[in-house]
């Protein structure tokens, strides 16, 4: 019965969860949309219940969440570095900019990645993750979740978990052609970045926990047995408890 809610509950975080994210235009609604999707393979490999499924759910929850924490510092950097559109008022008593940090629509990132490619890069290389595109860290967490299904005989659930992923692709490779797209503003950001002297607002802090989760996304696959030896004891120790 709990198998069968699981599977129920996966399928339709699957549906639900590609369908309505491919008509969000806000970044937050196409992210939470997206989590319910991923949400629906995390379901599939709880309901499977083998060693592999549970090596395999903890591996996506585990890839999930560095690439999630990566896109929402990035969107933050470029919140706090490049959006124009968050300029409210200039003051030329005191030359002041007021900004709106927060990035809310997807058309605001217009044109990032001529103005920030290093940025708008890493940014690319999350949302790839996210769609599963090989040989970056999320393609192998679906395939593990998708190995484990066809092993347990679950053929339907694996079919749906594919067209599902091929689909909400198309929402991830719309922000990555927004990103790359020409912006009419891009003298304007120049000459904002101009004004603070090319100073960065970021922290080294911030700088240094992007850079190490991007490159743990982009460079998995020379190194894999560090984080798939973790999620296999884990996976065991749950199993066999």
């Amino acid at each position: 019965m709990l198998k069968m809610l699981l599977l129920i509950s996966s399928l339709f975080s699957l549906i639900m969860g590609t369908t309505v994210g491919l008509a969000q235009t806000r970044v937050k609604r196409l992210l939470a949309y997206s989590t319910i999707s991923h949400i629906g393979f995390i379901l599939l490999a709880l309901a499977i219940n083998t060693q592999q499924s549970t090596d395999s759910f903890i591996f996506y929850i585990l890839q999930y969440s560095i690439t999630n924490l990566n896109i929402f510092l990035i969107i933050i950097a470029l919140g706090y570095i490049l959006n124009i559109e968050g300029i409210k008022t200039y003051s030329n008593s005191n030359n002041v900019f007021f900004f709106d940090f927060d990035i809310k629509w997807i058309s605001s990132f217009k044109g990032q990645f001529f103005n920030n490619p290093v940025l708008s890069l890493s940014l690319v290389i999350c949302l790839f993750s996210m769609a599963g595109v090989p040989p970056l860290l999320g393609f192998f967490s679906k395939q593990f979740v998708l190995l484990s299904a066809v092993e347990s005989g679950y053929w339907f659930m694996a079919f749906v978990a594919i067209i599902t992923s091929v689909i909400s692709a198309s929402y991830y490779l719309r922000m990555v052609v927004i990103l790359v797209t020409d912006s009419d503003k891009n003298r304007e950001v120049t000459a904002l970045k101009t004004y603070f002297n090319n100073e960065s607002i970021l922290t080294n802090a911030h700088s240094f926990l992007i850079s190490t989760l991007t490159l743990s996304i982009l460079l998995f696959i020379f190194k894999p047995t560090l984080i798939l030896n973790s999620t296999q004891l884990l996976s065991l120790s749950l199993f066999y408890y």
